[in-house]
């Protein structure tokens, strides 16, 4: 297993950038794009499918001044120690025959942790352009970790096997940091947690008649909240998956890999 700190070549092209004899694209590619296409190209059309021209746009647009955060953090903190312990802990939690690479990035746009596909084999990504802090870097590599276990079985098409998958992400968080708070392992506020608890009644009845659903815009409502008028809380289908798998995993401990159905079936919490 090997963790790639792909941060330190962008911040190469940042320090180009502001040192100035070429143009942004062109340092782009030299120092960042160019060493690490294949990983980049995988972000790019995975996670986030705009043209190209988008992607030229923001190199273009971008000012070295934003990201002194970042090198702060980075400078202060061992990242890739951090998710190498943490890569190692989910093995000791869930062993895989082949752990995930784990690549540690900056993008534009992306998700703090997500689950891609590099030459075939699924990865953890971490975007780090948001980061504002380490110390949720650990969960997010268990929560994508989890991801890639269960998508190197098969990947979810319904939205109850979206919502077992969330939860199950949740679940490895949290038995492989078992000291840190609910609201860590579900990334959220703690009061939107408790939002969620209030509600929860409420959004598994408004739910239930779409569970067989594999529309993905409805997903991304469900999961995340992503739309113009917010019709589900930002991240109401991760908590309510945690709910159904929390529920399943209290009879059956070890049932890591269980199917969507009988989860559902097992569950009482609605």
């Amino acid at each position: 297993m090997s963790v790639h700190p792909l941060y330190e070549d962008f911040l190469r092209f940042v320090d180009a950038l502001a040192a100035g004899g070429a143009d942004a694209w062109t340092l782009y590619e030299r120092h960042y794009l160019g060493p690490h296409r294949e990983v980049l190209t995988a972000w790019w059309k995975q996670c986030l499918d705009l043209p190209e021209e988008t992607w030229r746009g923001r190199v273009d647009t971008l000012r070295p001044e934003q990201y002194e955060l970042l090198r702060a953090i980075v400078s202060g903190d061992d990242l890739p120690a951090l998710a190498s312990g943490a890569l190692a802990r989910c093995q000791e939690v869930l062993p895989l025959e082949v752990a995930p690479e784990v690549y540690l990035l900056v993008g534009f746009f992306s998700p703090d942790g997500f689950a891609f596909q590099v030459k075939g084999e699924w990865a953890i990504g971490i975007g780090l352009e948001r980061l504002t802090g380490s110390r949720l870097i650990p969960i997010l590599i268990a929560h994508e970790y989890a991801h890639c276990a269960r998508r190197r079985l098969s990947s979810p098409e319904t939205l109850c096997e979206r919502l077992v998958e969330e939860g199950f992400a949740v679940a490895l968080a949290a038995r492989t940091f078992p000291g840190r708070p609910e609201a860590d392992h579900l990334l959220m506020r703690p009061g939107q947690v408790s939002a969620l608890q209030q509600y929860r009644r409420e959004l598994w009845s408004a739910l239930e008649r779409h569970l067989d659903s594999t529309d993905e815009a409805l997903a991304a409502r469900v999961l995340y909240g992503q739309a113009e008028k917010r019709e589900w809380p930002s991240r109401a289908g991760v908590y309510l998956g945690w709910e159904l798998v929390r529920q399943h995993l209290a009879h059956r401990p070890d049932d890591f890999l269980t199917p969507a159905g009988e989860v559902l079936a097992s569950s009482s919490v609605r």
